[in-house]
Protein backbone atom coordinates (compact mmCIF):
# COMPACT_ATOMS: atom_id res chain seq x y z
CA UNK A 1 0.00 0.00 0.00
CA UNK A 2 2.69 2.38 0.67
CA UNK A 3 4.78 1.78 -2.45
CA UNK A 4 1.56 2.36 -4.72
CA UNK A 5 1.23 5.82 -2.83
CA UNK A 6 4.83 6.53 -3.57
CA UNK A 7 4.36 5.81 -6.81
CA UNK A 8 1.13 7.91 -6.92
CA UNK A 9 2.97 10.80 -5.81
CA UNK A 10 6.15 10.76 -7.99
CA UNK A 11 3.97 10.54 -11.05
CA UNK A 12 2.11 13.38 -9.81
CA UNK A 13 4.82 15.29 -8.78
CA UNK A 14 6.08 14.65 -12.36
CA UNK A 15 2.81 15.88 -14.02
CA UNK A 16 2.74 19.10 -11.81
CA UNK A 17 6.16 20.01 -13.08
CA UNK A 18 5.48 19.28 -16.59
CA UNK A 19 2.37 21.24 -16.33
CA UNK A 20 4.16 24.22 -14.41
CA UNK A 21 7.28 24.60 -17.04
CA UNK A 22 7.57 27.16 -19.19
CA UNK A 23 7.03 26.45 -22.80
CA UNK A 24 10.66 27.21 -24.95
CA UNK A 25 10.41 29.86 -26.62
CA UNK A 26 9.35 30.34 -30.20
CA UNK A 27 12.36 30.01 -32.83
CA UNK A 28 12.89 33.04 -34.78
CA UNK A 29 10.88 32.94 -38.28
CA UNK A 30 13.60 32.63 -40.74
CA UNK A 31 14.15 35.97 -42.90
CA UNK A 32 14.02 34.78 -46.84
CA UNK A 33 13.50 38.56 -48.35
CA UNK A 34 17.14 39.50 -47.21
CA UNK A 35 19.07 36.65 -48.88
CA UNK A 36 16.66 37.05 -52.19
CA UNK A 37 18.15 40.40 -52.33
CA UNK A 38 21.54 40.15 -51.16
CA UNK A 39 22.30 36.98 -53.57
CA UNK A 40 22.06 39.12 -56.48
CA UNK A 41 23.68 42.03 -54.99
CA UNK A 42 26.87 39.29 -54.55
CA UNK A 43 27.26 38.40 -57.59
CA UNK A 44 29.90 35.83 -58.46
CA UNK A 45 31.52 36.36 -55.28
CA UNK A 46 32.34 32.84 -53.32
CA UNK A 47 30.33 34.36 -49.87
CA UNK A 48 27.47 35.48 -49.64
CA UNK A 49 25.34 36.89 -46.08
CA UNK A 50 23.36 33.56 -46.38
CA UNK A 51 25.64 31.43 -46.12
CA UNK A 52 27.90 32.17 -42.96
CA UNK A 53 25.96 32.19 -39.52
CA UNK A 54 25.50 34.34 -37.61
CA UNK A 55 28.19 35.69 -35.06
CA UNK A 56 26.41 34.79 -32.22
CA UNK A 57 26.05 31.37 -33.48
CA UNK A 58 29.25 31.14 -35.27
CA UNK A 59 31.38 31.89 -32.07
CA UNK A 60 29.47 29.92 -29.57
CA UNK A 61 29.39 26.49 -31.60
CA UNK A 62 32.49 26.59 -33.48
CA UNK A 63 34.85 26.68 -29.99
CA UNK A 64 32.95 23.68 -28.81
CA UNK A 65 32.55 21.68 -31.51
CA UNK A 66 36.97 22.32 -32.29
CA UNK A 67 37.52 21.47 -28.46
CA UNK A 68 36.28 18.21 -28.80
CA UNK A 69 38.79 15.68 -30.34
CA UNK A 70 37.05 13.02 -32.34
CA UNK A 71 39.35 9.92 -30.35
CA UNK A 72 37.89 12.19 -27.31
CA UNK A 73 34.03 12.25 -28.58
CA UNK A 74 33.99 8.01 -29.27
CA UNK A 75 35.65 7.61 -25.79
CA UNK A 76 32.93 9.49 -23.90
CA UNK A 77 30.54 7.77 -26.62
CA UNK A 78 31.43 4.51 -24.80
CA UNK A 79 30.92 5.48 -21.79
CA UNK A 80 33.97 7.15 -20.40
CA UNK A 81 33.95 11.04 -18.80
CA UNK A 82 36.54 13.78 -18.13
CA UNK A 83 37.81 14.53 -14.86
CA UNK A 84 40.96 15.84 -13.99
CA UNK A 85 43.12 14.53 -10.68
CA UNK A 86 46.32 16.23 -9.86
CA UNK A 87 46.02 18.21 -12.83
CA UNK A 88 46.32 15.18 -15.63
CA UNK A 89 42.91 14.83 -17.97
CA UNK A 90 41.68 11.36 -17.11
CA UNK A 91 38.97 9.60 -18.57
CA UNK A 92 37.09 7.49 -16.08
CA UNK A 93 33.83 4.69 -16.44
CA UNK A 94 31.84 3.41 -13.30
CA UNK A 95 31.59 -0.18 -13.90
CA UNK A 96 29.67 -2.75 -11.71
CA UNK A 97 31.01 -5.11 -9.51
CA UNK A 98 29.78 -8.52 -11.20
CA UNK A 99 27.94 -10.82 -8.22
CA UNK A 100 27.06 -7.33 -6.05
CA UNK A 101 23.90 -5.37 -6.32
CA UNK A 102 25.88 -2.22 -4.52
CA UNK A 103 29.28 -3.15 -5.56
CA UNK A 104 31.00 -0.41 -8.41
CA UNK A 105 34.66 0.91 -8.95
CA UNK A 106 35.79 4.29 -10.63
CA UNK A 107 38.22 2.97 -13.65
CA UNK A 108 40.68 6.02 -14.88
CA UNK A 109 43.01 6.01 -17.84
CA UNK A 110 44.41 8.44 -19.50
CA UNK A 111 43.71 9.04 -22.92
CA UNK A 112 47.19 7.20 -24.68
CA UNK A 113 45.78 4.44 -22.14
CA UNK A 114 43.06 4.13 -23.42
CA UNK A 115 44.19 4.20 -27.23
CA UNK A 116 46.23 1.23 -26.70
CA UNK A 117 43.99 -0.70 -24.45
CA UNK A 118 41.46 -0.38 -27.64
CA UNK A 119 44.26 -1.40 -30.14
CA UNK A 120 45.34 -4.48 -28.24
CA UNK A 121 41.57 -5.64 -27.51
CA UNK A 122 41.29 -5.20 -31.79
CA UNK A 123 44.36 -7.16 -32.00
CA UNK A 124 43.15 -10.34 -29.45
CA UNK A 125 39.76 -10.39 -31.65
CA UNK A 126 41.40 -10.69 -35.26
CA UNK A 127 43.98 -13.28 -33.94
CA UNK A 128 41.08 -15.24 -32.78
CA UNK A 129 39.10 -15.15 -35.77
CA UNK A 130 41.81 -16.05 -37.15
CA UNK A 131 42.22 -18.89 -35.39
CA UNK A 132 38.94 -20.15 -35.80
CA UNK A 133 38.91 -19.47 -39.55
CA UNK A 134 41.61 -21.74 -39.84
CA UNK A 135 41.87 -24.20 -36.80
CA UNK A 136 44.78 -26.24 -38.25
CA UNK A 137 47.20 -23.06 -37.36
CA UNK A 138 48.79 -23.32 -40.53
Amino acid sequence: MRFAVGVLLCLNAGAVSLALADSPPPAPAPNTAAPAAAAPAAGPATSSPAATPPPAAKGSEAPAAAAIDPIEKHFRAEGYKVEMHNGEKLFCRREEELGSRLGHANHCSTLEQLKVLEQESKEQVEKVQRTQKNPSGG
